[in-house]
């Protein structure tokens, strides 16, 4: 077991809860989302969108939704899931998907901005000094 509690390998069924407890640990000490995801993603060797979604996808099975918010298409196929369509646990499941690559874009372009405005000031320095 790693240090967040997340493993790699255990009984079939597992690693969904062993994801979502292992990012809520991390949340819960102060880490943003996004850095708790990287950081069990590193530790299992699972891509971070890979942990964005299992840990939205067991944080709706959760009593009171697990804190995620939902809305009400959500909680009408959360009554669904409950009567056991397939279907509809398909389609969360998609929905998931779709708002853990929504959030893995927003990261990113986040990272695009900072490296925008750090390549800006290196082009300031290298012009201050003299190097084109």
């Amino acid at each position: 077991m790693s240090e967040s509690g997340a493993t790699t390998k255990g009984p079939r069924g597992s690693i969904g809860p062993e994801t979502y407890d292992a990012v809520k640990k991390l949340i819960d000490a102060g880490m943003n989302k996004t850095e708790a995801f990287a950081q069990v993603a590193k530790e299992t060797g699972r891509s971070a969108a890979t942990v964005t979604t299992t840990y939205y996808r067991m944080a709706k099975r959760q009593p009171g939704g697990g804190g995620v918010r939902q809305s009400a298409k959500t909680a009408k196929t959360a009554t669904r899931k409950a009567v056991g369509g397939q279907t509809d646990r398909l389609a969360a499941d998609a929905r998931a998907a779709i708002d853990a690559l929504h959030q893995h874009v927003a990261a990113l372009e986040a990272q695009l901005e900072e490296l925008a405005q750090k390549s800006q000031e290196l082009e300031r320095i290298k012009k201050a000094l003299g190097r084109i």
